[in-house]
């Protein structure tokens, strides 16, 4: 059961890299980087190379014992280039495949300064770490989705929904 338990975490998570690749494909970099004025001037791209910050955070330090996502890359070229952040998500991808192999019980201690100024580290386990990126990531989308729905570029069904968004939809029959 718990190995099962990481597994679907690590599917979750890979499968919204997988969605952020596929966008990818679609936008030129220069959709990618345009700022919106709606986003707090942020770029499609400076969105997911958050998120992808927060996976490398993560790969980083599982391992260790220690996630720290306030220490992050924010390498300007994932921001900048489909092509490079391409290529970081299938990097993220096989990195997650390997840590699928851990317990998701197993327990690390994570450090995120939440506005406080504390620089504590925090107990949690890796499959709250997987829950938090999940959720965390999911969020991002979200305004992402909103920047290529208002400039009219194309996005698969779901993207920047919460998967119990979508079952009570399917369930609801709600569009």
């Amino acid at each position: 059961m718990e190995n099962q338990t990481m597994q679907n975490l690590t599917n979750a998570n890979i499968y919204l890299l997988e969605q952020a690749e596929r966008l990818l494909q679609d936008l030129a970099d220069q959709d990618y980087t345009s700022k919106d004025g709606q986003l707090h001037g942020a770029s499609v791209g400076q969105h997911l190379r958050h998120c992808l910050d927060h996976y490398l955070s993560f790969l980083g330090g599982y391992a260790k014992g220690a996630i720290d996502y306030d220490h992050r890359a924010r390498a300007g070229d994932i921001e900048c280039s489909t092509e490079c952040a391409s290529k970081l998500v299938r990097e993220l991808c096989e990195g997650l495949e390997k840590a699928a192999e851990m317990q998701a019980a197993e327990v690390v201690k994570v450090k995120m300064d939440c506005g406080g100024g504390d620089q504590a580290w925090y107990p949690s386990t890796l499959g709250r770490e997987l829950q938090f990126l999940a959720s965390h990531t999911i969020h991002h989308y979200a305004m992402i989705h909103s920047v290529c729905q208002r400039r009219g570029f194309p996005l698969e069904e779901g993207f920047g929904v919460a998967p119990s968004t979508l079952a009570h939809r399917k369930l609801a029959k709600i569009d």
